[in-house]
């Protein structure tokens, strides 16, 4: 059963109206308002640092939790249907993630649609890791989260990183990704009444600002629709009445598949991305230490 904590959550959220997503430049700025608003909002964790920096020419946010290994590193790519969300609007959240794994976190900035569609976030998200690489991170330090969209944008880091001949980073975790652009998966039917955070529209519309002219099927873009050999191991968390649940299972399924470590984590009761009222509600705050458990696990000692 979900806690008390939740279940007033879950209403008070219900009882808000949902805003109507549009492509274009109104949805664009309704969606950044929105995020900035509501990510911003959280608090660093205690013990937290955070600064700027370039990362081999992309804007990041370091988070850094007082005290914290040096020697390893978590690449967070953030969410917002890679049109929105910012490194800044993410960093009180990344920092509770930072804070758990005693390790600093580097939050790319990296650039967003419709101004700079496909495959700019890639490109990006890419050269942050190349740039780690290069400050003297061995791969096997370096693990890579990332919410929503900023999922899918960790597995299409692994992809473009594996076609140019890069090491693997030690692991990967997505929470309620979207790996998916044409948002084909029958969750967004089923679970439309349930989910009271994301749905189908809200997918393609930002599918429409990011794609540009490229295929909602190319695979960096869709990692559904990707050759899924030689990847890092991954875990991906999903709630199992949200729309993108479907996303989640078939991905993970094609890992496995092509005979990679994956792990799916389907939580009951929940709604998409819970993870972000970290340390208020008991089902994040778990949620958030079973993928930090995952990563540590991979980094080694």
């Amino acid at each position: 059963m979900p806690s008390p904590e939740f279940e007033a959550l879950i209403t008070a959220i219900r009882a808000s109206p949902r805003p109507e997503p549009a492509a274009g430049s109104a949805g664009v700025r309704q969606a950044r308002e929105s995020m900035d608003l509501a990510l911003g909002s959280i608090p660093l964790a205690d013990g937290v640092l955070t600064g700027e920096t370039d990362a081999g020419g992309c804007p990041a946010v370091w988070v850094r939790p007082q005290g914290g290994a040096m020697d390893r590193v978590l690449l967070y790519l953030h969410g917002g249907g890679y049109r929105a969300g910012s490194a800044g609007a993410f960093s009180g959240f990344a920092s509770h993630f930072a804070s758990v794994m005693g390790m600093p976190a580097l939050l790319p900035d990296y650039r967003l649609a419709p101004e700079h569609p496909f495959p700019s976030a890639v490109e990006d998200a890419v050269q942050a890791y190349k740039w780690l690489l290069a400050e003297g991170y061995s791969p096997g330090r370096v693990v890579l989260l990332g919410d929503t969209a900023g999922g899918g944008l960790v597995v299409a880091t692994m992809l473009a990183a594996r076609d140019l001949g890069l090491p693997q980073p030690a692991a990967g975790a997505c929470l309620s990704p979207l790996f998916d652009l044409t948002a084909s998966g029958e969750s967004y039917d089923k679970f439309a009444e349930d989910d009271p955070i994301y749905s189908r529209a809200q997918a393609l519309a930002a599918a429409t600002d990011y794609l540009g002219e490229a295929s909602p099927r190319e695979p960096l873009a869709s990692p559904l629709f990707a050759d899924l050999s030689g990847l890092a191991p991954l875990m991906v968390h999903a709630a199992d009445r949200e729309v993108l649940v479907d996303d989640a299972r078939t991905l993970v399924a094609g890992v496995l598949a092509a005979g990679g470590r994956a792990n799916l984590e389907v939580w009951p009761d929940l709604m998409h991305f819970w993870h972000v009222f970290v340390p208020d509600i008991p089902e994040s705050t778990a949620a958030v230490l079973g993928v930090a458990e995952f990563l540590l696990t991979y980094i080694g000692a």
